[in-house]
C-alpha cells in the first residue's frame, strides 16, 4: 500500500509518501481500497501540530474518504466485497449520546486516517454511501456532511418554514444550505466576497450577505427577518463571530457551535443569552446512526455535495496548501486512484 504520513513531527516538511505491505483484515474487519479523500479545516490544525497532545506522529492524516470493500473478515456478515463505503469519523460512536472516550477514536488523529491506498477498519465503523454520488462527492460526507446534518437534525430538528443563518461558505456550510433547503427552511448565508455570494445564490441560498460589503451583518440579518432574528444559527466562525451570532437569533432560538476558525476564546454578554432564553449547544460531527440517516436524506432528495477542487494522490501537499489559501469554493478532494470520479 501507499500512504501519506507525518513522521518525526508535523508540518509540510514532515508530510511524506511511504510504501508498506497491504494490511489484512481481522475477523470483524474489512479491507477497503480507498478511492478518494477530502480535507477539512481540522486537517490544517493537525498539519500545524495544534490538535493537542493526544494527536502525535507518526500519523496518516484525513478523516473523510470513500472506498471499495475488497476483503472481509471471517465474522463479517453485513458487508461484502464490492460495497462502496465511507468510514465514520468517530469509530466508537454507534448512536445515542457520545461515549466518554469519544475523542480517542477520531480518524485522522489520534487514529490513522484515510490518505492511503488501503485501510483496514472494523466493519461497524463504516457505512454504505448513496449510489448517485461520485467518489469525490461521497468522500466529503464523514466529517463535513455529518456535522451539517447533526447541526440541523440534532435535539430539535429543523422544521419547514424555519429561518437558518449559516456563517461562512466552507464544506459544512455548503452542505447545510442543501440540507436546510431540502427540509423546507429558509437560508441566510454570510460569506467573504461578492463572487462567493453569487455562487451561494446559484446553490440555492435564499439570502446572502457579503461581509466585506456589510460589516454589520447581524443588523442585516435582523432586517431580513423583520427584526425578529433567525430560528437557529450554525456558528462556524468562533470567537470573533459569536457575539453577532447571538444578536442575530430570535428570542428562544438556538446557536449551534461548530467551528472556531476565528479564535478559541470568546467573551459573551450573558444577559443577551439569559434574558432571551437562548440555547447554545455544540456539535462535533455525529454518530454512525446520524451518518446513515443523512445518507437516506441525500438519496431521497438526490443532493450532491459541492466539490471545488480535486488533486492527485501524489499532490496531497498541494491540496493542503489550497485549503490553507482559502481560495477554493467547495470541498477540496484528493483522487487516490486515477479512475475515481
Amino acid at each position: 500500500m501507499r500512504y501519506w504520513a507525518f513522521t518525526g513531527g508535523f508540518g509540510y516538511e514532515n508530510l511524506a509518501l511511504h510504501e508498506a505491505e497491504t494490511p489484512r483484515p481481522g475477523p470483524r474487519d474489512v479491507l477497503i481500497e480507498m478511492r478518494a479523500a477530502a480535507l477539512n479545516f481540522r486537517d490544517l490544525v493537525v498539519l500545524n501540530g495544534q490538535h493537542g497532545r493526544a494527536v502525535q506522529p507518526p500519523l496518516i492524516p484525513l478523516s473523510d474518504g470513500v472506498g471499495i470493500v475488497v476483503e472481509t473478515g471471517s465474522e463479517v456478515r453485513d458487508l461484502a466485497p464490492g460495497d462502496r463505503v465511507a468510514p465514520c469519523f468517530f469509530q466508537n460512536w454507534e448512536g445515542g449520546g457520545p461515549p466518554s472516550d469519544l475523542e480517542a477514536a477520531r480518524l485522522g488523529g489520534p487514529l490513522d486516517g484515510v490518505l492511503c491506498s488501503h485501510r483496514v477498519l472494523p466493519s461497524g465503523g463504516v457505512v454504505r454511501v448513496p449510489a448517485h454520488l461520485s467518489d469525490t462527492e461521497a468522500a466529503t460526507l464523514p466529517c463535513a456532511g455529518v456535522t451539517a446534518w447533526s447541526a440541523l437534525s440534532g435535539n430539535v430538528p429543523v422544521r419547514p418554514g424555519e429561518t437558518v443563518l449559516i456563517l461562512g461558505s466552507g464544506g459544512v456550510a455548503l452542505m447545510a444550505v442543501l440540507l436546510a433547503r431540502a427540509a423546507g427552511a429558509r437560508t441566510i448565508v454570510t460569506t467573504s466576497s461578492a463572487e462567493r455570494a453569487e455562487r451561494l445564490r446559484a446553490l440555492g441560498a435564499d439570502e446572502v450577505i457579503d461581509r466585506a460589503a456589510t460589516p454589520d451583518w447581524a443588523s442585516e440579518v435582523r432586517a431580513l427577518t423583520g427584526g425578529a432574528g433567525v430560528d437557529r444559527v450554525l456558528e462556524l466562525g468562533g470567537a470573533r463571530t459569536l457575539g453577532d451570532a447571538i444578536r442575530s437569533v430570535r428570542t428562544g432560538g438556538q446557536i449551534i457551535l461548530i467551528g472556531n476558525v476565528t479564535g478559541n476564546k470568546a467573551e459573551v454578554f450573558l444577559p443577551a443569552v439569559l434574558t432571551r432564553q437562548l440555547t447554545l449547544r455544540s456539535v462535533t460531527v455525529g454518530s454512525k446512526e446520524a451518518f446513515v440517516a443523512m445518507n437516506r436524506a441525500l438519496d431521497q432528495h438526490r443532493l450532491h455535495p459541492v466539490v471545488g477542487a480535486v488533486f492527485g494522490f501524489d499532490e496531497a501537499a498541494d491540496a493542503f496548501r489550497a485549503l490553507e489559501g482559502q481560495s477554493v469554493f467547495g470541498n477540496i478532494c484528493i483522487r487516490i486512484v486515477q479512475d475515481a470520479d
